[in-house]
This record gives C-alpha cells, structure tokens and sequence, in this order.
C-alpha cells in the first residue's frame, strides 16, 4: 500500500475504536444512570413521605440515617469507577456530597419546626459542613445545580440566624437585607460574589416586588462587573417600575413603619353613571412572599370592563418578619378601606368580589370568618367580610405539617386555628366559589372538600365547590387548567349579575 492509504486506513481504525470506545462509556453512564434512579427512588419513598418524622429525629440519628443513604450512592458510583470518565465521576462525587449535605444543613430549623419549639443547645450538623465553605469561592461550581441548592439551603439558615438580631425588627424586606449583609461574609470571589448577589435580587424582584429596595439595587449596579447579570437585572427591575406606573398607589394602611399599599385600576369616567363593582386581588405565597404586581394585568383587564380593580400588598414573613395573623388583618383592614372610601371613588360596597390564590384564598376566607383578628386602629363599624369570594386552591387548615412553621414559636399552638376556615365554620358565609383540584400536593383537597361540607351543614347553600380532577395546586396558571378556572368563575359572576 502507498503510505497515504495506510494513514488513511489506521486514521478509519481509530474512528472505529473511539466510537466503540464512546459507546461502551455511554453505556455504562445509561446502566449507572438507571441504577441511580433505583436507589433514589428507594431513598426519596422513604424520606420525604416521612420528612417531619425523620427531621424530628435527634441530631445524632438523623446524621446516621442521611450518612447511611449517601453510603449507597458513594458504593454505588464506586462499582463504576473502572467505567467513566474521571471527569463524569467528579461531578456525581460533587452531586452526592452536596445533595445529602443539602438535607443536613436544613436540619437545624426544620428540627425546630416539627418538634414545635427552638432547641436550646447548638446543633453539630452545620460544624460539621464548615469544611464546604472552601468552595464557596469556586466559580466552576455555581453550574452545578446540587450545590447551589445547597448554597442556597445554607444561606437560608444563615438567614434565620441573622434574622434574629434587633436591626431587621422594623426594617422591610427584612431576608433580601440579610443575605445581602451574609453574601460578603462567606463569599470572596468577585465572579461568585455577583453570582449569588444576581440570583438572590433577581429572585427577590421576581417574587416580592421592587418595593424598598433602591439601596440594593444600586449597591449592585455599582460593584457587580458582569454585564450579563447587570442588564438581567436592570431588565426586570424596570419591568416591575413601569408595572406600578399608570395607576393609582394609595396606602391603607401604616403599622409603625410598615406602609403597605393597594393599588387600584380605574375605569374612565368613574364618576359618572352608576356606582361601581370592585374585585380585590390577593396573591399567594404561603404568606412568604409575593406581590400584587402578579395581578396588574388582570386589574387593567377588569377597569376596561368598567370595574374597579385592585391589587393588595399585604405583610409576609421574607419581607417584614410577620405569620399569617397579620396577613389576615391586613387582608381585612383593605376590604375596610375601600368601604371607607367608597363615595370618593364611586364603590358599589354591596358588590366588592374578592379572589385570593393558594394563601390569598385563605385570606379572603379569614376576612369573612375570622372575627377575633382586626387591627387596632381599623374603624371596625365597616365590615371586612367581602360580598362575594373567589377561592383557588386555598388554605383550609393551618394546623398540619405544611404549615407547621407558623405554630414554632406560639405559646399556644391552636392559636392558628383562629385563621383555620376549617375551624371557622358558621352561617351566613358571602356567596363563594371554591376551585380546588384532586392532586393539591400543597394544600390536601380533603380540607377544602370538609369546609364546603361542614359549611352546609351549617345552612350555607351559597357556596359553589368545582372539583379538577389531576389538577395540582397552580391551577391559575397551569395551561391545562388555566381556561377551565378562568371560565368557572366567569360563570360564577354572571350567575350573581355581575
């Protein structure tokens, strides 16, 4: 053979043995792979079915049950070492570590939560972790999603820690405040350092508004070197600017100095004609967080319509520290204001709709039921019942594991039965329309399916209850759900002449 057929013969050779080569490599990830999705399987029937019990579990047992499970991983990937790539294996070694570690750093204050109390000696779990604080300053790893989650899982109990300093007491978005003072303290790295700083005003923007936050804003547009971040950033801050713009803002209501807001969409030409009907919005966010910005549009929608619309900013715990007692009161003080208020905009208080999702649902439920909560400075010859609810998959009972947060640090636990619609339960509810879908993961529908119950028995023959079947807990936005929602409460309001 001429020496050119011979390179061009051995070159076909190695072609053909790396594409073996590539195939068996991808064969044996495809068998590791499987065999990983066995054992986490095993692992995740096991744990989170049971997440309370095992988090209730003592220091020392639980550090021996997630030790004993991340074991069968490690041996797992050890059986495969021979089989990968060196590369592929460093980051399932990275993948373990910090998926398990993850589970363990969150066990100091989901331990407080499920026994009901704040433990009295420190935990040994987050020493133990001390040692990852070294990668905290790898850029390479913040594109591993287990261990940003895990970064975010210690921050959070960072968060919790610094929380309890007297300076957050009055301060408003008391955790972006926090973790932006915390972000410095354990991250040097200027790549990583804008990272988390990116990530956490962005979701700060995303999930709780613009509201307040100038100095961080800013703070961030001055230091932050990552163009990318920065016009991210800029991009949905102004989104949010130009949202609050085009409508009125009025405060109705100030505790300390709290001001918190409702905004309202009016139609043209209000004072002329007939009084007009009000639909009020409160959003969810398992009274965490949350903003009325999320029903902007559908406020503009309803003032064309010839309806006043609102959206109300209502006290949660990320921003202002509070449980949902003062969700509740702030819920009922809005309701009262534009009763209040109802000649200087031209309000029908006989036809106020109020619609809440998830948490909003259950303060718009706490409005008409929960009789023992009102603010002290609310002139409470006005009624905070609304004349008619609109419910999406709301909270019925504050009394389960989901919520078991909020009892920690009651003295008395049943407290939040006085803001559990379930224990609530009495005649002469304003007509309601309760959707609720079968595979609620959030929010059980059997609770929701017991109020509509016990509300019957109790002489309400107003209250319209639509089951979705498969239907999870974000029916409002869910595209297999969305239109169906929609319509039934289009209906609900056309039945009750509106």
């Amino acid at each position: 053979m001429r020496p050119g057929l011979i390179f061009i013969f051995l070159l076909f050779l190695n072609q053909i043995q790396g594409q073996q080569t590539n195939n068996l490599i991808d064969s044996n990830k495809q068998n590791y792979l499987a065999e990983v999705k066995i054992i986490g399987k095993k692992f995740a029937d096991d744990f989170y079915p049971n997440y309370a019990r095992f988090y209730s579990l003592p220091e020392k047992l639980f550090l021996a049950k997630i030790d004993s499970a991340r074991k069968d991983f490690i041996t797992h990937l050890d059986r495969y070492k021979s089989k990968l790539e060196t590369k592929y294996i460093q980051e399932q070694q990275i993948e373990i570590k910090y998926y398990f570690d993850k589970l363990l750093i969150e066990y100091p204050v989901n331990h407080d939560i499920y026994i009901g109390k704040t433990s009295s000696t420190p935990f040994e779990i987050p020493e133990i972790l001390k040692s990852n604080l070294a990668d905290f300053n790898k850029p390479e790893l913040v594109e591993n999603p287990d261990f940003t989650t895990y970064v975010k899982a210690f921050l959070s109990y960072q968060i919790n820690l610094e929380l309890k300093k007297s300076i957050y007491k009055n301060l408003n978005n008391q955790q972006l405040n926090a973790v932006w003072k915390l972000i410095p303290k354990f991250i040097s790295n200027p790549k990583c350092k804008a990272f988390w700083q990116f990530d956490f005003l962005y979701s700060h923007i995303d999930n709780n508004g613009i509201k307040d936050i100038d100095n961080i804003y800013t703070n961030f547009k001055s230091t932050c070197k990552d163009t990318a971040y920065l016009k991210k950033i800029n991009s949905i801050y102004r989104e949010d600017s130009i949202g609050r713009q085009g409508h009125l803002i009025r405060t109705y209501k100030t505790v300390g100095p709290v001001k918190l807001d409702i905004h309202m969409f009016l139609p043209d030409n209000i004072a002329i004609g007939n009084k007009r009907s009000v639909i009020i919005y409160f959003h969810g966010g398992s009274w965490s967080e949350g903003k009325p910005d999320w029903f902007f549009y559908a406020c503009s929608s309803y003032a064309k319509k010839g309806w006043i619309a609102c959206a109300v900013e209502y006290r949660t715990y990320g921003r202002h520290g509070t449980l949902p007692f003062s969700a509740v009161m702030d819920a009922k003080s809005a309701i009262r204001w534009l009763r209040q208020h109802s000649n200087e905009y031209n309000i029908d208080t006989n036809k106020i709709v109020a619609s809440g999702n998830s948490a909003g649902g259950h303060l718009i439920l706490c409005a008409a039921l929960a009789d023992k909560w009102n603010e002290e400075t609310d002139d409470i010859k006005f009624s905070p019942a609304p004349n008619v609810l609109m419910v999406n998959s709301g909270v019925y009972d504050l009394t389960d594991q989901n919520t078991a947060w909020i009892r920690k640090d009651l003295k008395d636990k049943n407290l939040v039965k006085e803001i559990s619609p379930d224990y609530l339960i009495k005649k002469n509810i304003p007509s309601t329309l309760i959707i609720h879908g079968t595979d609620d993961h959030n929010v059980s529908y059997s609770t929701a399916k017991l109020f509509v119950e016990e509300m019957a028995m109790a002489g309400n023959n107003n209250i319209e209850f639509q089951t979705l079947k498969g239907a999870g807990h974000f029916i409002w936005f869910d595209p297999k759900y969305s239109s169906e929602v929609s319509k039934l409460r289009s209906e609900f309001l056309t039945k009750l002449g509106y």
